[in-house]
């Protein structure tokens, strides 16, 4: 084993600062030379400061590569010449904790820099925030969206679109938003994430053009409405027209009135009869159409609190009697203090249109179940749950769609409202169906 030269040369020096300080001591006392006691008085000092300037040479060293590793500069290396010869591989090691810090930096780097290409090479545009407002980030997307450069800050961006200074709310965590964006409508589906990054607070947001695809799926709606109306409406003006015809011809002969005498009471009732089948025809067509204008004049709900358990019991009540026709037990489960901020009348509406379609599901022994329940993220979760024949899968996608239906006399619209109703609470609706078991699930704040 080697011993340090550091070492050695302390002790070395520490033993000719002692002689030195012995031999002092004795020329000062035992003799009278005056110079020679001066000459080892000096000597001492120089000693003295030549081991402390020795020191303090080795101290600045270690000191300097932590002051260079506070500022983060990795660009120091210690000369082997001047410190191997004393702290044998101290230095080569702190060369090389120095030349790994390198290399993580530039790994970070280039890890940065793929995350920055990846972020920009997104068509979302995504935005980070810190607490003072300021942007940290905005990719590419974030610039063409709003048509903004260089943005620095979340004032700046709220100044040219107002719409967006609730995006910037403690509570926000998504919606939809419609901005006007150089003459041009969009409307963005944004979503905001709080983290917190070495003691920063940032809020982290996606905006996500949706215009297009929400134009195409209403362009799609509005093909499948049109070709349900089409059909319907020909369907009660094929009989109207034809009606009509058999009344005209039961009065007039090649274009003339009949005269009175060859209209008899055969003729009289059949006419009679045709207006009453074209009435009936009529308000069958008009109570048609008006089912689908209260797709669109859905009042806004009118939020209160209220108990769920005691809405459950007037659903209950309501289907009692054909409960007991159909031999079906209608459940419910709610936790007693389960209070919710809705409008009670419009989700009371769509509790009772799921559960007449559980009615129509199940042929007669079956099973219906409301459930309520709050989970981890603050929201109510209220389940319909029936043992029917349920849903196929080909259809699933398409039962919120106006005007479509799988009932042989249905017109798709009971669906469609529920759907309505519950984006007018800010809630969620979706479902799940396999043969003997259909939920329905609802989500609210």
């Amino acid at each position: 084993m080697k011993v340090n030269r550091f070492y050695i040369i302390i002790i070395i020096r520490v033993i000719l600062i002692t002689l030195n300080s012995f031999v002092l001591i004795w020329f000062f006392t035992e003799t009278h030379r005056p110079a020679t006691t001066l000459l080892f008085f000096i000597l001492l000092i120089i000693q003295t400061i030549s081991l402390i300037r020795y020191l303090n040479r080795v101290n600045r060293d270690l000191a300097n590569f932590l002051i260079y590793l506070q500022e983060n500069d990795t660009s120091l290396l210690f000369s082997r010449n001047r410190v191997e010869k004393n702290f044998r591989n101290v230095m080569s090691g702190l060369n090389d904790i120095t030349k790994r810090i390198q290399a993580e930096r530039i790994s970070r780097e280039a890890k940065h820099q793929y995350l920055k290409a990846v972020i920009e090479h997104l068509e979302v545009g995504v935005l980070s925030i810190n607490a003072n407002g300021m942007i940290e980030m905005a990719n590419q997307a974030v610039s063409e969206i709003f048509g903004i450069r260089n943005i620095n800050s979340a004032q700046s961006l709220t100044a040219g679109y107002p719409e967006l200074e609730r995006l910037f709310a403690e509570d926000f965590t998504e919606g939809v938003i419609k901005i006007n964006a150089a003459g041009k409508i969009s409307e963005l589906a944004v979503k905001a994430k709080h983290i917190r990054i070495e003691g920063e607070d940032l809020r982290i947001y996606s905006f996500q053009n949706i215009r297009n695809e929400l134009e195409t799926r209403e362009l799609d709606s509005w093909k499948k409405l049109i070709r349900v109306l089409r059909h319907e409406i020909m369907n009660s003006i094929t009989p109207i027209t034809t009606l009509t015809v058999a009344i005209k011809r039961s009065f007039t002969r090649n274009g003339q009135l009949k005269p009175l005498n060859e209209i008899d009471s055969s003729n009289i009732h059949d006419a009679l009869t045709s207006a009453e089948v074209i009435e009936e025809r009529s308000k069958g067509l008009i109570s048609f159409v008006d089912k689908f204008r209260n797709i669109t004049d859905l009042p806004r709900p009118v939020f209160k609190s209220y108990s769920v358990s005691d809405m459950f019991g007037k659903v209950q009540l309501l289907f009692q009697n054909a409960l007991r026709e159909k031999d079906i037990t209608l459940t419910c489960i709610s936790e007693p203090d389960l209070y919710i901020n809705a409008d009670e009348q419009l989700l009371e509406q769509v509790l009772i249109n799921l559960v007449k379609n559980s009615l129509e599901a199940i042929d007669r022994h079956g099973n219906i179940t409301l459930k309520a329940l709050s989970n981890g993220d603050q929201k109510t979760c209220i389940q319909v749950t029936d043992s029917g024949i349920g849903i196929p899968a080909a259809d699933l996608e398409n039962i919120f769609v106006p005007s479509f239906t799988t009932k042989e006399n249905g017109m798709g619209v009971g669906l469609s409202i529920c759907k309505q109703i519950i984006q007018l609470h800010h809630g969620e609706i979706k479902v799940n169906s396999t043969p003997g078991e259909t939920v329905f699930e609802i989500l609210l704040s």
